[in-house]
């Protein structure tokens, strides 16, 4: 799935394809931070959340984010272009790339939903539009 972002030069909202190793042992998710569309210079997990609950709900000015959920029920909303689309995160192997001036919100569905997050910039709230 690709949603068009507010200008075709910021990219489009999409999934990654990340390459799980499952195994009768467990599964593996290796991040070969070479191969993503950007170098990620923080990463955080997002967890613990009540379920039903929206977190973000905002734009960031230059900063690209990779979504990958890790375990529960998210959907992330999306508005590239004032046109809001809502995307559900199902499948830890393929994460969602949200580039520049794409307003996104999170809502964690269950309690055990669990969203990493990596970034191509370092936090800074002057960053972020709301």
């Amino acid at each position: 799935m690709a949603v068009p972002a507010a200008d075709a030069s910021e990219g489009m909202v999409r999934f990654i394809d990340l390459p799980e190793v499952v195994e009768p042992r467990g599964s593996l998710l290796p991040f070969d931070f070479a191969a993503l569309p950007f170098a990620p210079r923080r990463v955080f997990v997002v967890r613990d959340v009540p379920p039903g609950t929206t977190r973000g709900g905002h734009t960031h000015r230059s900063a690209t984010q990779l979504l990958v959920r890790l375990a529960g029920a998210v959907t992330v909303e999306v508005r590239p272009a004032g046109v809001p689309a809502t995307i559900t995160l199902a499948d830890s192997h393929a994460g969602l790339l949200i580039p520049p001036g794409v307003w996104s919100s999170q809502t964690y569905l269950t309690p055990d939903a669990a969203l990493l997050v990596l970034c191509d910039e370092p936090y800074d709230p002057s960053g972020y539009l709301k």
